[in-house]
This record gives structure tokens, sequence and C-alpha cells, in this order.
């Protein structure tokens, strides 16, 4: 059955103009509630007591609750069967995870309902939602929330004919003046006496310090009287007390009525989300944490809490953003946690002079790895053709760099790089000059299941060696990852210059991880990050800073960008 009507019995009002005191009872489907009031004037006492109605009165498939609790009072209704969501003030983050669901839902709503209204639909109706907003005061004096104020201002305006109610309290009419228009219901609890001017266009005499005591126009005429009378002006109020949900018997009626089921719930993370913690929010997704050579958790994502994984079938290079001490360490940890455990899988670790994939490369055994970090005396082969015309070759010792000595392993055991050139030129030529010469066992191996773990800085500078990896190495070798099993991780990205090295570096990349906060990041690095193309204002308005533990997943192929919890790693004692 459709829902036309969705009436709630608050109290008891006055009104002498047709000497009656009939019941104050307002339509969450008619209208959107403003409540004013000061401190311990009774305006969560009237949230708590819609709350509790709309528990009595409806089930799990008609109605949904949101509360943004700026006040601190409402966390014990988190666990109540309809709170969709509860969220305070303390992050940031879940503030503004509130509007782009209620944006979400009403774009559903709208589209579902098809223009019509909805109290006027009678089939597939979509669930009720009420968002109630506590203290709103604190949200509209928030800098950081200014995008979100127009966002409000669409809800409150549209949302009631689609399905969305708004319920605010409001310690005084500061910065309310632009939402008034579309609360037709407003109630003013202690107030100075010109704000009650403000709120209803006409005079009143205050009633002072009076909890649960004020006054309130009429939006659903319940009076015994058939006679008329305004209904926009104010009248005395006398609120009924909540019910205590603590209370043995509010528990018990909760348990029977809803017996165990809820509506979808919103929950927000702890601070560290330990594998365990985790397993608790995914399980309600049917998943668990997988830690394999195809699949890994990472964490869960802001908006859903659904799990985000890495499944290295379709992900061959990854790339991670982010400051020092940021995180990206243990992100490594996690995405390598099934490639160590597994013994079919080799590693070459290129690092440079800040040996910060030590500890990583410790925990594979030396016949599984190669690690690359400093600068090697190396004996070539150079054939000279002015000087000599056979075909004899000459030994010659070379202190090669980091950067050119994992190219050299690249190419003896991976690819013969010969067959590889920039433009015309060879790029072994480039790379370790003319007539040098490198055999290559790379055709002798069939597959070679491996995992590259680039952190070097040598990777990113303006070099030659540089260059010809980011241009044309290692497009040809992710272009054969799928064939040879090998994954790439590049784990602590620096900002590549020239822009045809780091064009080509972004067209390699599938999926990228961002250890900061986002708008920033881009802000700073411009089109020089894989993220530059973005725009930063709508990063602004969509994400907020991040917290610890806090960041992105972005899947290029998909253009698709997540902010994330990443599950932290436990330290190895």
């Amino acid at each position: 059955m459709a829902t036309d009507k969705m009436l709630c019995f608050l109290g008891t009002q006055d009104i002498p103009v047709i000497q009656d005191q009939p019941k104050f009872v307002v339509d969450l489907l008619e209208s959107n509630v403003l409540l004013y009031g000061v401190s311990m004037s009774g305006k969560t006492n009237l949230i708590k007591l819609l709350i509790t109605i709309l528990h009595k009165q409806y089930r799990e498939d008609k109605e949904q609750i949101f509360i943004l609790d700026f006040d601190g009072a409402l966390a014990e209704f988190e666990p109540l069967p309809l709170v969709a969501a509860y969220f305070d003030n303390a992050n940031e983050e879940y503030v503004k995870r509130v509007f782009k669901l209620m944006e979400d839902q009403l774009k559903d709503n709208i589209k579902q309902l098809r223009g019509k209204n909805y109290r006027a639909v009678a089939e597939d109706q979509p669930i009720h939602t009420t968002l109630f907003i506590d203290n709103v005061n604190a949200f509209l004096d928030e800098p950081r929330y200014g995008a979100y104020q127009e966002k409000l201002a669409k809800l409150c305006r549209d949302g009631l004919s689609k399905g969305i109610t708004v319920v605010m309290t409001a310690s005084s009419t500061k910065g309310i003046t632009p939402f008034m228009n579309s609360f037709k219901q407003k109630i003013a609890l202690e107030l100075p006496q010109d704000s009650y001017l403000e709120i209803f266009n006409h005079k009143v005499i205050p009633m002072g310090n009076n909890p649960g005591h004020g006054f309130a126009n009429v939006t659903v005429n319940t009076a015994d009287s058939a006679a008329t009378y305004p209904m926009q002006m104010a009248y005395e109020l006398q609120l009924n007390v909540a019910d205590n949900i603590a209370e043995l018997n509010f528990q018990a009626n909760i348990s029977k009525y809803f017996q165990g089921r809820t509506v979808k719930k919103y929950k927000r993370f702890p601070e560290i989300l330990t594998e365990t913690l985790y397993n608790e929010f995914a399980v309600e997704s049917g998943e668990r944490f997988e830690a394999t050579a195809n699949l890994v958790s990472v964490g869960l994502d802001y908006t859903e809490c659904k799990p985000v994984k890495v499944n290295y079938t379709t992900t061959k290079c990854i790339a991670i953003y982010g400051k020092k001490e940021s995180g990206k360490t243990n992100l490594l940890k996690l995405l390598l946690k099934g490639f160590i455990n597994d013994p079919i899988y080799n590693f070459v670790f290129f690092d440079d002079g800040r040996g910060q994939l030590e500890k990583i490369s410790d925990q594979v055994t030396p016949s599984r790895k190669k690690y690359i970090s400093v600068h090697e005396e190396t004996t070539l082969m150079y054939k000279d053709k002015e000087k000599n015309s056979s075909t004899s070759l000459k030994e010659v010792v070379s202190k090669l760099s980091p950067m050119q000595l994992f190219i050299k392993y690249i190419h003896e055991q991976y690819m013969d790089l010969n067959r590889v050139r920039r433009l015309t030129n060879p790029v072994l030529s480039e790379i370790y000059g003319t007539g040098i010469v490198l055999p290559s066992q790379a055709e002798e191996f069939e597959k070679r299941n491996t995992v590259f773990v680039l952190q070097s800085k040598f990777l990113y500078v303006n070099s030659i060696a540089s260059k010809d990896f980011m241009e044309v190495i290692l497009p040809s070798l992710v272009a054969r990852a799928e064939e040879m099993n090998w994954i790439f991780i590049f784990t602590d990205v620096k900002s590549i210059s020239d822009s045809e090295p780091r064009e080509n570096f972004h067209t390699t990349v599938g999926t990228a991880f961002l250890l900061d906060n986002i708008a920033e990041f881009v802000s700073e690095r411009g089109r020089k990050s894989i993220f530059g193309a973005m725009d930063v204002k709508s990063l602004q308005e969509e994400y907020a800073l991040c917290e610890q533990g806090d960041g992105y997943y972005y899947s290029i192929e998909k253009d698709d960008l997540k902010k994330i919890k990443f599950i932290k790693e436990q330290e190895e004692e």
C-alpha cells in the first residue's frame, strides 16, 4: 500500500481564536520541519520524539532515517532499525557523504516517480527518507561545508515532493533565511523576542525558560471546531516528552516489531581499520579479506562501505602517490601479501639509496628476488667497429647507475631490448654507449611470474635511461605482462617534468592510489600526475580532507575514483 500521509503527533497547541486545544500534528509528506530554540529548550527532545514515532508507525520497507548530529546528543539512536546512518562532526568525510547519498537518493526517486508527486504514486513507491540535522547553525558556520549549503537548499526545496523530508534544529535564525521558504512547518521554543517576528512575521509574548514550550504554526488542522483560522500564525505549543529508548519496554517492542530487520546501514569506520574490522564490514557484502596472487583486499569504499580489491588478472601496472609517512609502505605490504606467500612468484626490487624496500625484500628468499639500489662496477663487452673489423669483443669495466643496472637485468632476464628502439635509435646504445654488447637470456624463459616493485627516484629524473624506460621499455613490458604474468608496482611516484615520458607512463598505468588530500594534490602537481585531468573545484566539493588511513583508489580504465579507508597491516613482532 502506498503512503500518502505520514502523520506524527508531537504535542498540544492552544488556539484561542477557536477556543480549542487540538493535537499538534505534522505530516512529513506535507512539510519539512524547522525547529528553533536556545540550548536546553527542548530541541533535541523533539528530534527524539519524531524518531521514536517513526519507529512505532513504520517498518524498514517504508522509512529510513539519516542523522547529522552537530550537537552530539543523538548517538544512542544509531543502532535503531530505521536509522540508516548516524554521523557526527568528528570526520568531515561523513558529513559530505550524507549529502552525496541524499543527492543520489533524490535522483533515484525522481527517476522512479517519473515526474509524479511521491504521495500520488500507488505502486513502486520509493522508501521514504527523513534527514535530521541537529544544530544546523554549526553546519552553516563551518567554511569547509560552504559548497554543501547549495545542496542542502536543493534538497529542502525539491526533496519533499519526491519522498525526502528534512527536519532541522537551529539555535538562532542566523544564516537560516535562504532556507525558510522550504519549511512550511516552523516551531520556535525559547528565543530572543525579535526572532519570533523573523520566523512567523508577527509578534508573540515569549514564555521564558520553559523547556518543551514554545510556538508553532499549523500545517495539519486537528481542531474539533469547524471554524477556520489563520494557520500560519504562531500558536502556543507544548511538546510531548520522547520515549526513553533505553527502557526495556521500548526495546522489547522494537524487537517484536522489526524482528532483527533493518534498513541498509551506512556505518562509520574506526580510526584504524584492521583486517578483523574489515571483515566485520565486508561480511555484509558476502565477502572477506583476501590476499592471493590474483586478488587482494586493500580497504573499504567510504560511500557504500563496500570492499575495494585489486584484481591482478586485469591490473598489471599500479602507481602509488603520496607524501612521506602517509601510509604508502603499508599499502605496498597489502598489495604484495599474496605474492610473498606464493612460492611461484619472483621479485625484482628497484630501490635507491634510501633503502626503503629492504625490509620487504628481506621477507623473500634470495632465490626468488633481485635487489637493485646502488651504483655498481660491472664488466661489459665492447666492440669497436672502427678499429677492428673482426668480431672479437673487448672487456671494459664501467660503473653503472642503478637505472642502468635495472634495465640491464630486464634485458638479460625478461625482454631482449636489442629489438626496442626510441625513434630510430636502439635504446641499449643510448643507455650504455655505442659498441656495448649485452647478451640476453630472455628468450630462454617461456614465462616468469614476477612482481616488479619500483621505488627508485631515478625513474623520474631527466636522464636518457629513465626517459627510454618510461617511453619505450615500460610500455613494451606491460604489453606482454598478461602473457608473461608480470606485475609492476610503482610505490612512490614522483613528478615527471618531461611531457612525453609522463604521458607514456600515464597510459601504461591501470590502477592508481593516492594517499593525500586529492584536491590539494591535483592543485600542486597539475597535469604532472595521473589525476591531473580532474577539476580541483569539483574535488574540493566532493571530498573532505583525509583522516589517518584514508586515501583514493582510481581505476583508469573505468575512470572510477573512490575514497577509501585502507586496511592497516599489523606490524610484525
